[in-house]
């Protein structure tokens, strides 16, 4: 009985067969076979083989960068970091010498102490006396030579009122009266003519220009002559010390005929800011009777209820003493004042002493010299300081 060859045998003799080995192979061939192919299998490759004889070396490649430790900066940031702290470090160091020399001078940065803030208005332009000699000077002028002003130019003025001056300008000499109207806006420009009127005037009419003395809430203003008829100081006292938590700044008060002339050319000429002024001879200044506040709202209540007059809003600063022991208008004694200086002066010259604003007194003022007559008042021990 033949057995059939299994499938790897006949699959062999079927190769035999094609390459024409027509002989089978035993079964010894095949075991030998095999063992032959597996001695003669090549060896696992090596990791690293030996260059070939007729070959150039491979070139080594270069071990790839270390990793940069997470935690160092960069160049990058190290340089930005310094770009942005080290304006601040110096906007820092500049802001604590700020603050110390601020605090040095007890004044906070950027702004005013609170204990000064008080203080930044005007101070009073006189201490306040004590009451021995308060009553001892009521009587008595207050050195006015500190009050004047140095050449201001003049502000503004509504109706009859002037206005404190806000700003200096270089002082500047006039010969007379009608040079300084037409060169100045100051009434300053004729202080020292106004002072020997003031002086001659309280000679002619004891009362008439009565010595303003200080309180803690009265401002005068740096060109301000402080002087009044007797009955209109009386009268303001009362309402400075009925309410002597307020300030009440006075821009204003006697004007002399020389100063009202002034006033009065620059209202016609519309200049210094001037836009109505009463003629010389006829302003309640001349008399002593009025007032330019600077704080008008405030004031009028009081100043109404000691029988003050407000102008209204023509002049919304200016108040007229209106008591029923008022002197007349028209009664100014520095009219009077001025003729008699000329006439002392001037013999061959001379004009009718009546107190009376003429056309002649009105040509003999404008050629008055600003600084005052050589020969000035003579009634008694000079209270003014000659200019």
């Amino acid at each position: 009985m033949l057995l059939a060859p299994d499938r790897g045998t006949a699959a062999r003799m079927a190769d035999d067969a094609a390459n024409g080995d027509a002989t089978p192979a035993s079964p010894e061939d095949e075991a030998e076979a095999e063992h032959a192919n597996e001695s003669a299998a090549p060896p696992p490759p090596d990791d690293n083989p030996p260059p070939a004889d007729n070959l150039p070396p491979e070139p080594s490649r270069p071990a790839p960068p270390r990793a940069r430790r997470s935690w160092l900066p960069t160049r990058r940031t190290v340089g930005l970091s310094c770009a942005f702290f080290a304006p601040c470090a110096v906007i820092a160091v500049g802001i604590y010498f700020i603050a110390k020399g601020g605090a040095e001078r007890g004044v906070p940065p950027g702004g005013v102490s609170a204990t000064s803030a008080s203080s930044v208005e005007a101070p009073p332009a006189v201490s306040a006396p004590d009451s021995a000699a308060a009553s001892a000077s009521a009587n008595s002028a207050p050195p006015l030579d500190k009050a004047e002003a140095a050449a201001q130019v003049f502000d503004d003025e509504n109706g009859d009122g002037e206005r404190a001056p806000t700003k200096k300008a270089p002082p500047k000499h006039f010969a007379t009266v009608e040079k300084a109207a037409a060169g100045s806006c100051s009434t300053a420009s004729v202080d020292g003519l106004s002072r020997q009127i003031i002086e001659q005037a309280r000679c002619v009419k004891q009362n008439a220009y009565v010595p303003l003395p200080s309180r803690p809430n009265l401002v005068l203003a740096a060109n301000v002559f402080p002087y009044l008829e007797l009955e209109a100081r009386n009268h303001l006292l009362k309402a400075l010390d009925a309410h002597s938590s307020g300030k009440m700044t006075i821009n204003s008060a006697l004007r002399t005929v020389a100063q009202q002339y002034l006033v009065w050319r620059w209202a016609a000429g519309k200049r210094c800011g001037v836009q109505l002024a009463t003629p010389p001879g006829e302003s309640n200044h001349e008399i002593g009777i009025a007032l330019d506040v600077a704080e008008p709202a405030q004031w009028r209540p009081a100043l109404e209820a000691q029988e003050f007059r407000w102008l209204g809003n023509s002049d919304r600063v200016h108040f007229d003493y209106k008591g029923s022991d008022a002197p007349p208008p028209h009664t100014a004694a520095d009219v009077l004042a001025f003729q008699t200086l000329w006439n002392r002066n001037h013999p061959t010259d001379a004009i009718s002493a009546d107190g009376r604003y003429t056309p002649a007194t009105e040509q003999r003022l404008k050629k008055a010299p600003t600084d005052g007559f050589p020969i000035g008042p003579t009634c008694g021990k000079s209270s003014l300081a000659k200019h």
